[in-house]
């Protein structure tokens, strides 16, 4: 996804929009997630949200939000230039590199199990906005030793912004890893996506 100087989502200007998602997707969300990242108050805070549920960004559980896989591809959403059919495929081949590191790295508490390609790049576009990739993460371990190592990992990081990091902090790690600061690749979690419903294209298998 990309986004526009002065475009406006949900009411927000874009990039705020995005701010936004890039704190809370992956998360449980309530309006004092709002609060806490944008500075709304509460009344504020609930309409925000009701106007990104429907946008498709959010869907509505019992007492609370979760984003969508729009929503998590506005949190990767970039405001730079298209990029280049080759310059895209060597953010695929680097991807799937930095896979095989993490999978013979014995310290992470998850695996890459697969990575898939999808959106304007699988489509054929020219000059794609961003490489959407989609990655199916794995525990390492089973059992009691999978637990002492996703403690060491959330040990190793310090501090968490709040109990919902602290909770996913080892598949997090994982993802950052993967995307690696890289400018127009965007990384998610197969498991939020719904791949059976999204064109896609393996590019990774372990």
């Amino acid at each position: 996804m990309r986004i526009e100087k002065h475009q406006m989502i949900a009411g927000l200007p874009a990039k705020d929009a995005r701010r936004f998602m890039r704190e809370a997707a992956g998360f449980i969300i309530r309006p004092r997630t709002v609060i806490e990242v944008l500075g709304f108050s509460q009344s504020d805070a609930r309409q925000l949200l009701h106007k990104m549920q429907n946008e498709g960004l959010l869907a509505v559980r019992e007492d609370y939000w979760l984003a969508t896989a729009r929503g998590h591809a506005l949190a990767m959403a970039t405001a730079a230039r298209p990029l280049r059919r080759a310059t895209a495929q060597r953010l695929i081949e680097e991807i799937v590199e930095r896979a095989r590191v993490i999978n013979g790295d014995n310290e992470f508490a998850y695996r890459v199990q697969r990575l898939v390609v999808f959106g304007s790049f699988l489509a054929g576009a020219e000059r794609p906005n961003d490489v959407d990739i989609g990655c199916c993460l794995v525990a390492r371990f089973d059992g009691e030793k999978q637990r002492v190592v996703e403690d060491e990992r959330r040990k190793k990081k310090g501090w968490f912004t709040n109990t919902s990091e602290c909770a996913v902090w080892p598949k997090m790690e994982v993802l950052k890893k993967l995307k690696s600061r890289s400018r127009g690749l965007s990384v998610q979690e197969i498991g939020s996506l719904g791949m059976e419903n999204i064109d896609h294209r393996v590019v990774f298998s372990d």
